[in-house]
């Protein structure tokens, strides 16, 4: 007797749902991880090139990690009056607030949010809430990156730092915002593989980050590495003066939480659902 066989659904018939599935979520790991982790290391000729195709995801994780240094700010009773984005990557500029937490917004929070959508785009039984609350953290980013068109001079001086030529940033917001509302209209199984591929980026951002996280010499604008910063908070040396194998624990302690959570988020996701 013939049987039937039933049409293979991507969003409800993979082990995990959608089409994020296991092997799904593994390939599109190993493509990134390819283009963004080996290709530079073995192609080191052909990196720059690969660098500007990569750029908008690369500016993607600049914008997490901005953000996540604001939010933290706001979330520990500071105040964050803007980030800005350019060629050279970003800046979020606050005051006041749990320190410690701020710069851990930033160093982490791209590996936290991407290791969150991971989790959602394979376990979540509904999608909406998910976009609702992306929809709402790019709308927030657009405003802080819009916001020094309406502060003062006068009142602000350290807009000074800020130029016109930083709303050319809000481009990436803008896109990512016309893409959510896009994508809350389009079927399950799209909406998992975005979730995947904007958390694999995220995760991978912060996982790419090592060169930075890793650099003890002063940045180009004469500041220090958030992970520097972050060392001298918790030891007796000043950030100047922070010897460099107190820096590289704290960096390897940072390198090390990124991984984790990136193990965390991927190994959540991959687990079978009853």
């Amino acid at each position: 007797m013939a049987s039937q066989q039933m049409p293979f659904d991507p969003v409800h018939g993979a082990s995990n749902r959608g089409l994020g599935h296991r092997r799904m979520l593994l390939s599109l790991m190993a493509v990134f991880f390819l283009l963004w982790i080996v290709l530079p290391l073995l192609l080191p000729a052909q990196a720059y090139l690969l660098y500007w195709l990569t750029a908008p995801l690369r500016y993607l994780g600049v914008f997490v990690h901005e953000m996540g240094h604001g939010l933290a700010s706001l979330l520990s009773g500071g105040s964050f009056y803007w980030f800005q984005m350019d060629g050279d990557g970003g800046a979020a500029i606050t005051s006041g607030g749990w320190q410690s937490l701020v710069l851990l917004g930033g160093l982490l929070g791209p590996a936290v949010s991407g290791s969150i959508l991971l989790m959602v785009s394979t376990r979540a039984e509904k999608l909406r809430i998910a976009y609702l609350v992306l929809l709402l953290f790019f709308v927030c980013g657009a405003y802080y990156m819009i916001k020094p068109v309406f502060l003062s001079s006068s009142t602000y001086p350290i807009l000074a730092q800020w130029h016109a030529t930083h709303l050319l940033g809000l481009i990436l917001p803008v896109s990512l915002i016309l893409m959510t509302v896009m994508l809350m209209r389009a079927p399950d199984a799209w909406q998992r593989l975005v979730l995947q591929c904007l958390g694999i980026v995220m995760c991978y951002s912060a996982f790419s980050d090592t060169s930075y996280i890793f650099q003890y010499e002063a940045l180009r604008n004469g500041m220090y590495s958030d992970a520097r910063e972050f060392a001298a908070l918790f030891s007796p040396f000043s950030v100047q003066g922070l010897p460099w194998l107190v820096f590289v624990f704290f960096a390897a302690l940072i390198a090390v939480l990124n991984f984790a959570l990136l193990g965390l988020g991927v190994g959540r996701a991959l687990r079978k659902t009853a």
